[in-house]
């Protein structure tokens, strides 16, 4: 059970870090190649921040849960939730984020999984 908790939360601690970096390099990317943001104000960016608040809820949630049917679960509904958030007012950054997190949470869980089996033997 330590080995768990420890894989888990080294994991998805590591997925919230790549979160944060990957968000960095999506808006970087995105200047880059089309110019300034298309949204003024701070609305964009308190969303975003809600986002991440929720991603990382998540991602401890998903670290202290044991294996079974309900990671995949949380993943996909982790997603669906940031696409229906943002949807209506940032389409582009609703489809990006939505399969950031729910990716990123996803191949957390897969690298838990591993890295405890791994911690076992």
């Amino acid at each position: 059970m330590k080995h768990r908790l420890m894989a888990g939360l080294g994991a998805h601690a590591l997925g919230c870090v790549l979160f944060v970096f990957l968000s960095w390099l999506g808006f970087y990317l995105y200047t880059q190649l089309f110019g300034a943001l298309g949204s003024r104000g701070v609305a964009g960016g308190l969303a975003l921040l809600l986002v991440f608040y929720v991603y990382a809820g998540t991602n401890v949630l998903l670290a202290l849960l044991p294996p079974g049917r309900w990671k995949p679960v949380l993943c996909g509904l982790l997603g669906a939730a940031v696409l229906a958030y943002l949807l209506p007012q940032h389409p582009l950054r609703a489809i990006y984020f939505s399969v950031l997190s729910g990716g990123l949470s996803w191949l957390a869980v897969r690298a838990s999984a591993r890295l405890h089996r791994f911690l076992r033997s």
